[in-house]
């Protein structure tokens, strides 16, 4: 827990989204207990893609760096012809390589096992006073009318590991990402909408392989009858590998190890070139695609597989569940130390369950493409996001077009706005078969219009000329380094005193850990003093003027804590802020 203060906030779950939500709830300061049931950490790969917009968000928690330290590049895939094995049918990139640009310094998936990925999280947690628990359950909670706690019984073993202790602590809120079988979601009684896919029974893990090309994402035989995919890691030699089989019995597999080295050898043809070794890890996997119908009650909420699962087609689930924790984690920060209304939270289930709708059907849509006999039904949450949500200027399987423009709290004064209509605009449709030609998704990504809700891109080559910190400083920087996961940034794209000057001072009282101003100006044109402005940005190479192209006189940009543009307007600052703090503060 966090050694600073007694925790008000109870995190249950330590997997990805678990530690994602602590370290966002910790950034913006507010103390928190994480507990696991598990006794330890879990082993293997698991989900190991990480898309460019979780990387983003994990840059904005301070931890990407040592990602990609660790992480490697997707390999190529190669399918072999059977019934040899040994001759490539094709070979193809599960997601194509893409230069980084301007507005995207992440543009590529990348590799990194599960495993890894929580001692990253859990390094940067310690390091800020939060230790998992591991082998602390949460029982049950309650919340009772007219209480503004959570009352919750927790068992914890002994520190002589003979014997449990209960104890029966109150938080002000507790979060369950304590994935598909977890009490939390059982216990609030949500539904858990989609499907069960039976037909394709997987058995998934991890092995030590010799004899294959590390570089390449071997598989052999065809998906829903007989099927192999062995992929390397970033271990040398350990290969995660998916097993499908009509005559496979999974769960006596998974419980005999021992039988997996001649199945991979029948699989592979026979090969008597590769050599598979211990098995470090294994699992039956059957695809489960589901949601619950609302992501909160009370003061309870649900987070990443606690709240949504997935098929493994598209490897869209961990990275799902880092979204979810970056947009509850910031508004639960500001309602429990009551700088927000309690409102607020409503606008997690309400921002959050278009975009897991939509890519939930658009997973499904995968699914189908790569197996046999799938006529499962769309999901269907009442919602106002739909497609829009996940198909948005060639942002799909990469994340990157993930919006929210529907939200009730995101302000947008371009002219345009009032005609934009999320559900029926044709940017935001999936491309035809013609519009898939990777210059084509690139153009649209560059030359649509931003607009409130959506993700905030990247500017370059920026000169930190002036920062409140120091009086003076020369510094190139980007927004992405501006940006901060505990405030909101007002970005105002002009040097003249009466525009940013107001601003500053209309900001001056808000909570300064909450809300940061940050003066853009062209070029070089920096005046000497900028009285009540955090940061004074020098556009040098005018990437942020060009990609900020503000329309309808509209000149100020407030971006969230989790990344997205809450607001452009000329004069509707104040009211955007009133839809997210409320004033006085005390």
């Amino acid at each position: 827990m966090s050694t600073s203060s007694k925790p008000r906030i109870l995190v249950v779950g330590a997997g990805p989204s678990g530690l994602v939500m602590a370290l966002s709830l910790l950034r913006n300061g507010v103390s928190v207990r994480l507990i696991d049931k598990e006794p330890t950490s879990r082993m293997g790969q698991r989900g190991a893609g990480i898309m460019p917009r979780s990387l983003e968000l994990f840059h904005a928690l301070g931890v990407s760096d040592a990602i990609l330290r660790r992480a490697i590049p997707p390999p190529q895939a190669v399918v072999y012809a059977m019934p040899a094995g040994v001759k490539p049918l094709a070979k193809f990139d599960m997601w194509p390589p893409s230069p980084s640009t301007s507005q995207r310094p992440f543009p590529n998936v990348v590799m990194l096992g599960q495993d890894h990925l929580e001692g990253i999280l859990r390094t940067e947690l310690q390091r800020l006073g939060c230790e998992t628990e591991w082998g602390a359950s949460l029982l049950s909670f309650e919340q009772r009318d007219g209480e503004d706690v959570v009352r919750t019984r927790i068992s914890r073993p002994h520190h002589d590991g003979n014997e449990e202790l209960i104890e029966t602590p109150t938080f002000d809120f507790v979060v369950g990402c304590d994935g598909a079988r977890g009490m939390v979601r059982k216990s609030l009684g949500l539904s858990f909408l989609g499907e069960t896919n039976n037909a394709d029974n997987l058995v998934i893990g991890d092995v030590m392989v010799v004899g294959l090309d590390e570089k390449l994402w071997h598989m052999w035989g065809e998906v829903g009858i007989a099927w192999l995919s062995l992929r390397p890691t970033e271990v040398p030699f350990m290969f995660n590998f998916l097993l499908s089989g009509v005559d496979v019995d999974h769960k006596h597999i998974v419980n005999h190890p021992e039988l997996l080295a001649p199945l991979f050898a029948q699989y592979t043809g026979g090969r008597k070139d590769i050599f598979f070794g211990d098995v470090v890890w294994l699992s039956h996997y059957r695809p489960n695609i589901r949601m619950v119908d609302k992501f909160r009650v009370g003061r309870v909420f649900v987070a990443g597989d606690a709240a949504h699962v997935h098929s493994i087609t598209g490897g869209q689930g961990m990275n799902t569940g880092v979204q979810d924790c970056l947009n509850l984690g910031w508004k639960l920060a500001l309602v429990q130390r009551n700088l927000a209304p309690a409102s607020l939270l409503d606008t997690y289930t309400e921002e959050r369950a278009p975009v897991v709708a939509a890519m939930l059907n658009r997973i499904s849509a995968l699914l189908k493409e790569t197996t046999i006999n799938k006529n499962s039904p769309k999901l269907t949450v009442p919602t106002h996001g739909g497609r829009a949500a996940w198909k948005h200027n060639g942002g799909g399987i990469l994340q990157l077009g993930v919006n929210c423009r529907w939200s009730s709290i995101v302000v947008d004064e371009q002219p345009e706005a009032d005609d934009l209509d999320p559900e029926l605009d044709g940017l935001y449709e999936e491309d035809e078969e013609e519009d898939t030609d990777e210059d084509v998704e690139e153009d649209r990504y560059l030359t649509a219009p931003l607009c409130a809700g959506d993700r905030a891109p990247d500017a370059p080559g920026l000169v930190a000329v002036r920062h409140r910190a120091a009086d003076s400083l020369s510094k190139t920087t980007s927004l992405f380094g501006t940006f901060s996961a505990s405030r909101h940034t007002v970005l105002v794209f002009s040097n003249h005193a009466d525009r940013w000057g107001p601003v500053a001072q209309s900001l001056k009282s808000y909570p300064h850990d909450t809300v940061q101003c940050a003066v853009v100006v062209p070029g070089d044109t920096a005046a000497n003093a900028y009285p009540g402005v955090d940061l004074v940005l020098a556009d040098a190479h005018g990437e942020a003027y060009r990609t900020y192209a503000l329309t309808g006189g509209c000149d100020i940009v407030v971006v969230r804590p989790d990344g997205l543009i809450g607001a452009i307007v000329r004069e509707g600052l104040i009211a955007y802020l009133d839809g997210i703090f409320k004033r006085p503060f005390t």
